[in-house]
């Protein structure tokens, strides 16, 4: 191991990794300047915010402060282990436990690139992630109950036009909720004879996503009543400004929050009475399940999903038939 990373400058700040770029007091520090290299080299904002969170939990779990990574030279694989199974005890389930241990792992493997010379303790061959199926736990709609929630909003309110072509573009592009967010008017373009929708995703990634007549009707209504076409670097999707007249006095200049987008959703799930475990990140599921049901090829989901492994894209797909299968209903004795 490095001799100079292993004793950098404490300090007592409580700022996060990414703020500490002009602190004097660790400039000479290269496991805090390589600790900050690996959280901005992914482009994704929301990325790094999980990535930092994680890191400060396992760090606090340690002993140390949050932001304290010069301690990260004095982990061995029995700290990272423990941490394992101190989540494991707090009911995390072993998909998230995975996630965070691969963060860890991640950051030992950039710490090795950038000069640490040393084990990375959190290698699979030191501590073993817990297993986690295949599918993931979000919970998909059944086409019949999703196009109950597309027919569901009012369609003679701004703000049900608006709904209605929201949760258009959820179930017809199978689009993370952060992506919906940020799309912008101007996002929604023209080419040749299909009509379609940029969408920027994790990491900084675009795709071209085309829309189903369905959707591209629905979001030309939209634009009509909103009044937006002519406000191309605009956010697609906006708040009432008025949220009790259901968008008649006109609609904000700022995009809807993800959290608003959520509670939407869950506004309309439960008017419906549909499993109260539906959430935003159900459409996705729903769309690449039925598109894969109706013959879709695994390598157009994955483009179409944004996904950078088709094995993500697999986890995605549910199996609607599978309990109906089950050897349990052919067994005779």
């Amino acid at each position: 191991m490095r001799s100079d990373l292993i004793d950098p400058p404490r300090t007592s700040t409580t700022k996060s990794l990414t703020d500490l770029n002009h602190s004097t007091s660790i400039a000479n520090s290269p496991i805090q300047e390589a600790c900050r290299a690996w959280l901005v080299k992914s482009p994704s904002m929301d990325t790094r915010s999980n990535y930092e969170r994680d890191l400060g939990q396992f760090l606090i779990f340690c002993g140390f402060a949050a932001n304290d990574v010069g301690q990260l030279a004095t982990i061995r694989p029995h700290h990272v282990a423990a941490w394992r199974d101190h989540l494991a005890q707090a009911e995390l389930t072993n998909s998230s436990i995975r996630r965070k241990l691969t963060v860890l792992r991640s950051l030992f493997s950039y710490l090795q690139t950038y000069g640490y010379v040393g084990a990375n303790p959190a290698h699979s061959d030191f501590v073993a992630a817990p297993a986690a199926p295949r599918d993931g736990k979000t919970v998909g709609l059944t086409p019949q109950d999703c196009r109950r929630l597309l027919e569901d909003p009012c369609e003679t309110t701004p703000a049900g036009v608006r709904d209605r072509v929201l949760l258009g573009v959820l179930a017809y592009t199978g689009c993370r909720v952060g992506e919906l967010t940020r799309l912008k008017v101007g996002s929604y373009k023209t080419t040749g004879v299909h009509k379609i929708l940029e969408i920027h995703g994790k990491g900084g990634k675009e795709r071209r996503v085309p829309l189903h007549p369905e959707a591209a009707e629905r979001l030309e209504a939209w634009l009509d009543v909103a009044g937006i076409r002519d406000q191309p670097s605009g956010p697609l999707f906006r708040p009432a400004i008025a949220a009790r007249d259901h968008g008649s006095s006109g609609f904000a200049l700022r995009p809807m929050s993800r959290r608003a987008v959520q509670k939407l959703v869950d506004r309309y799930v439960a008017r419906l009475k549909l499993d109260a475990n539906v959430t935003v990140h159900s459409f996705r599921v729903t769309a690449l399940t039925t598109a894969r049901e109706q013959g879709s090829d695994i390598i157009d989901l994955q483009d179409f999903a944004g996904h950078a492994d088709p094995r993500t894209t697999l986890t995605y797909i549910r199996n609607r038939d599978r309990l109906s299968k089950s050897p349990a209903y052919v067994l005779k004795y």
